[in-house]
């Protein structure tokens, strides 16, 4: 399914979409990751206000080029919290950009030039993220003007899952993380539980290259077949699930290096697409408390 579609979406619900979106995902107990109850090396209070820098740049999206964007939501972040998601934003900026001119995304992402190269990387610089990904589009500044962010990103593709959604047209956020969204959404009674069902469906289905550069492709493989035994279990509709999910977050969180922090990013994607197809309501209006 080509996600945005073909009109287009006004300022306030890209940015409203998108803040809602960060968010609501940060804020999800996800197994290993972000949660706010349990800060990892930054406050909870600090992704939040992270998210909220940066949601007028999504408004803006369609007169600044995505590198821009992305370039500018996360200094935006680090002005106000100190801190950035700049691959969260870089997943975020060309789906903004496609809604607010009413493009497919796979335009967007074709015009992807060189010009994008280099405030792209001075983002993940500022947020001191994906260092190998940086050094990647560096080489690519270094090749000459033809050279582009989508040739680079393609290049990057097989080893960095920011990367891997650039050249694939969001693949995993809009084939996988955005059904997911949808389908716990049908079923569960808090968008808490929605989240981390879906972040248990991707989790499972895509083993995390974060953790396979830090642990290997075997530890990847490991935990994304821990986390389909968690939804075999029921995942958030069941109590054994819930035990299991309890249990994987523990063992998730005595090694970092088994953190699936390449896992969230298409997360929040896919809640922003669910919200500017459906209203920021299709997720804030199940803001309750969650089962026990």
């Amino acid at each position: 399914m080509e996600q945005p579609g073909s009109t287009p979406v006004p300022e306030s619900l890209v940015s409203r979409s998108a803040v809602t979106a960060a968010t609501l995902v940060f804020s999800a107990p996800t197994p290993g990751s972000g949660s706010r109850y349990q800060d990892g090396r930054v406050a909870h209070e600090a992704r939040v206000l992270s998210a909220f820098a940066a949601g007028e740049w999504y408004a803006r999206a369609a007169e600044s080029g995505v590198g821009e964007t992305v370039l500018g939501a996360s200094r935006a972040a680090v002005d106000l919290a100190g801190f950035a998601d700049a691959r969260a934003v870089a997943h975020l900026a060309p789906l903004a950009r496609a809604a607010l001119l009413g493009e497919p995304l796979r335009r967007v992402l074709g015009r992807l030039g060189h010009d994008d190269i280099e405030p792209f990387i001075r983002a993940l610089d500022l947020a001191g993220q994906d260092v190998p990904l940086a050094g990647a589009l560096r080489y690519a500044l270094g090749a000459g003007p033809e050279t582009t962010l989508r040739d680079a990103m393609r290049f990057s593709a097989g080893r960095d899952a920011l990367a891997r959604e650039y050249a694939r047209g969001f693949e995993v956020t809009r084939e996988l993380a955005r059904p997911a969204l949808l389908s716990a959404l049908s079923r569960a009674d808090s968008i808490r539980g929605v989240l981390v069902q879906a972040y248990l469906e991707v989790l499972s289905e895509v083993p995390d290259l974060d953790v396979a550069a830090r642990a290997g492709r075997g530890e990847a493989e490991d935990v994304a077949r821990m986390a389909k035994g968690v939804l075999k279990a029921g995942g958030v509709h069941s109590r054994r699930g819930l035990e299991g999910i309890a249990n994987l977050d523990g063992l998730l969180r005595a090694d970092g290096r088994l953190s699936p922090t390449a896992t969230e990013p298409p997360v929040i994607a896919a809640a922003f697409l669910v919200a500017l197809e459906y209203g920021p309501d299709a997720l804030n209006h199940r803001l309750r408390p969650a089962r026990r």
